[in-house]
């Protein structure tokens, strides 16, 4: 089995190695949260041990967040370790195990001893819609507050949120046969997910109603080009169950600005934007900030 322990501290992390080497596992140490992501975009460690402070640089909250949010890793082990109750308790429902610093030599031995012994249940079931396995919106909300919070460490950082509302043009939505009903959110979610990165977050809030998290922005404008592809591949019919449908759809988004004083605050403004979208019959209205509106 093979493991990738996640700490910046040295002495610390060649320990856990030397337990878990021990315990018949391959290991690598990484030291930095950039050097996680280029791992885990290359392999899928069957166990992760990951520390929660990394310096001043992404937390290891992002870090298990994006673990979570990836299917890839749907049966790989995460062991968080800190020395920081708060800093658990957001993550405890995505962890499989917490431990808290300092971690006896011990206790972790036997840990390892066990893990194949495990039976495994994908942690991100919790936090999916079960229509679409899009995420739900708890998922995006706590993503959101991450997103938000990183700013503070990194004021280069751009992010938006996006709503998008559908629509049935041929016939009313309670109309519809309940597995055409489902196979058209399901091909909504599929388009979607085909058009944006795989590093945004996509949910389901309700009904026919989606969101998306759009970070590391280059800049604000970013957002009329996602905009824009999107209408192309959301504008296409949709077949399902033998017969083709047409949607209707309008988007309102939320550029992050330092005007902004929540993640609430974001996600509001893109809600407001949807409906201004609406009431005129635009396509797509989007803030940047609190205040300035923008057509796409």
């Amino acid at each position: 089995m093979r493991a990738l322990i996640v700490e910046d501290d040295r002495d610390t992390a060649w320990l856990f190695k030397t337990v878990l080497d021990l315990g018949g596992f391959e290991c690598e140490n990484v030291y930095t949260a950039k050097d996680a992501f280029v791992k885990l975009s290359a392999s899928v460690p069957d166990l992760i041990l990951l520390d929660m402070r990394l310096g001043l640089e992404i937390g290891g909250a992002d870090i298990l967040y994006q673990i979570r949010s990836n299917p890839r890793f749907d049966k790989t082990r995460v062991i968080v370790i800190t020395a920081y109750h708060k800093l658990a308790e957001p993550v405890t429902g995505l962890a499989d195990l917490i431990l808290y610093k300092p971690v006896e030599v011990d206790q972790l031995k036997t840990l390892a001893s066990r893990m194949g012994t495990f039976d495994i249940k994908p942690k991100t079931f919790h936090f999916r819609d079960p229509v679409t396995e899009l995420f739900n919106q708890e998922f995006f909300l706590t993503r959101l507050e991450l997103a938000f919070e990183r700013t503070k460490r990194r004021p280069e950082f751009q992010f938006a949120a996006m709503v998008t509302q559908f629509n049935l043009l041929s016939q009313e939505a309670d109309q519809l046969d309940p597995q055409v009903h489902i196979g058209l959110l399901r091909e909504v979610a599929s388009r979607l997910k085909v058009q944006l990165r795989a590093m945004d977050t996509l949910a389901r809030s309700s009904g026919w109603k989606f969101l998306a998290l759009l970070e590391d922005l280059k800049q604000p404008d970013d957002i009329k080009v996602i905009i824009n592809r999107l209408r192309l591949a959301l504008s296409e019919p949709y077949p399902v169950e033998a017969d083709t449908y047409l949607l209707e759809f309008s988007f309102g988004a939320a550029v992050y600005g330092p005007d902004f004083t929540s993640p609430d605050d974001i996600l509001s403004a893109a809600e407001r934007a949807l409906a201004e979208a609406l009431a005129a019959g635009q396509a797509a209205v989007y803030f940047v900030g609190p205040e300035q509106t923008v057509l796409a």
